[in-house]
């Protein structure tokens, strides 16, 4: 289990901010709100679907950096006893997602920007080589596909539905590697990229413009798969992931500067 050194004084606030440095949220409020709908599956792991409501609602933002998390909170909002919720947070843990602090509490880590680093670098480096050797194999029903998943995001930008938006994005990426026969590459990126989504979210609901800077580029991508330009489509890429560099900067300015660390 990964625990911190820095002193829980200094880190542990029963304060939480969403999108205003000045606009304080209670931790339960926060806690109810991003597990609101979650359904208990009786014939399933109650540990495993705690860590995954608990993961997906911190990787897309709904609760932030620093947050802190009550295990008895969490128990009571989903009705369970607390030994799920203390061995998924245990999980989400050694994810580096949440910091467990002994005697004293467990909060939401902060967004680790070396960490966004390594998965910028991975990603980079593997979607390169899988787009550009899919463009000399991709076949017409592929590139239909991928057309169908640029026009569900257009509906999702234009709606303004950035959660869909995010969603499609994923499924879009993930099924380019598989279009390539390369089905468990995505869901090996998945533990090195989870600093990155965790950004990737935060940028699609506060910086403007964003979602309609990565749309267009998608589109770039997918007229030079369909051309067969293998160097256009490195270098669209290549681009293409590596602008979190840029758009991390717009959003230190807008996030509360306690979301991030090193």
């Amino acid at each position: 289990m990964l625990e911190n050194s820095t002193q829980p004084s200094d880190m542990l606030t029963r304060n939480s901010t969403r999108k205003s440095k000045s606009d304080p949220v209670a931790p339960d409020s926060v806690l109810v709100d991003a597990l609101d709908g979650f359904k208990l599956d009786t014939q399933r792991s109650y540990t495993a679907q705690v860590h995954d409501a608990l993961q997906q609602a911190i990787l897309r933002g709904k609760i932030p950096p620093r947050t802190a998390l009550s295990e008895a909170t969490i128990a009571s909002i989903i009705n369970v006893s607390r030994t799920p919720v203390r061995e998924a947070l245990a999980q989400l843990a050694e994810e580096q997602l949440v910091l467990i602090y002994r005697q004293v509490g467990t909060i939401v880590a902060p967004v680790r920007l070396s960490l966004i680093e390594e998965g910028r670098f991975v990603r980079s480096t593997l979607e390169c080589a899988n787009h550009v050797h899919l463009a000399q194999t991709i076949t017409p029903e592929q590139i239909a596909e991928f057309g169908r998943l640029l026009e569900q995001q257009r509906r999702a930008v234009a709606d303004g539905q950035m959660d869909l938006f995010c969603e499609l994005d994923e499924l879009m990426h993930r099924r380019l590697f598989e279009f390539a026969g390369r089905d468990h590459v995505w869901p090996m990126l998945e533990p090195m990229k989870r600093q990155f989504d965790r950004v990737r979210w935060l940028l699609a609901g506060q910086v403007s413009g964003h979602a309609e800077r990565a749309l267009r580029e998608h589109e770039q991508m997918l007229a030079q798969m369909a051309a067969r330009d293998v160097a256009g489509l490195g270098a669209s890429v290549s681009m293409h992931i590596n602008h979190i560099s840029e758009h991390l900067a717009a959003l230190r300015q807008q996030a509360p500067e306690s979301y991030f660390v090193d």
